[in-house]
């Protein structure tokens, strides 16, 4: 499962690569501090799921996520934010999880095992 990370804090890409590298079937292809390179990316790439914060400086995850739907990208969203008050919003637009921070390693687990089921 192709994987990328959209997160403004370095630290957070570290300790998500980490973590994912514990989980087998999943390949990171790539990594992005800010929504506008991430978008590229996922318009001229394959992409399964991303890993998207929501508080960014500029463009935010939310907004990242409707101009992905609205180009008819049906990749899997799974937000990893600090704040609880967005998930309304994330599963607004077709969310696949919602995880708020820190992360939790069996948590994290349990959303790649169910996306890589449903993907056989």
């Amino acid at each position: 499962m192709k994987v990328i990370i959209i997160d403004d804090e370095r630290a957070m890409h570290f300790i998500m690569k980490r973590m994912l590298a514990k989980i087998d079937g999943i390949e990171i292809v790539g990594s992005f501090q800010e929504t506008t390179a991430a978008l590229s990316y996922v318009m001229n790439h394959h992409v399964d799921l991303i890993f998207l914060d929501i508080r960014m400086p500029g463009e935010n995850g939310i907004e990242l996520a409707v101009r992905l739907r609205e180009q008819g990208r049906l990749v899997k969203l799974v937000f990893v934010t600090s704040y609880k008050e967005y998930a309304s919003a994330a599963f607004e637009v077709h969310a696949y999880d919602y995880m708020v921070k820190p992360v939790e390693q069996d948590r994290l687990h349990r959303t790649i095992r169910r996306a890589l089921s449903e993907k056989l």
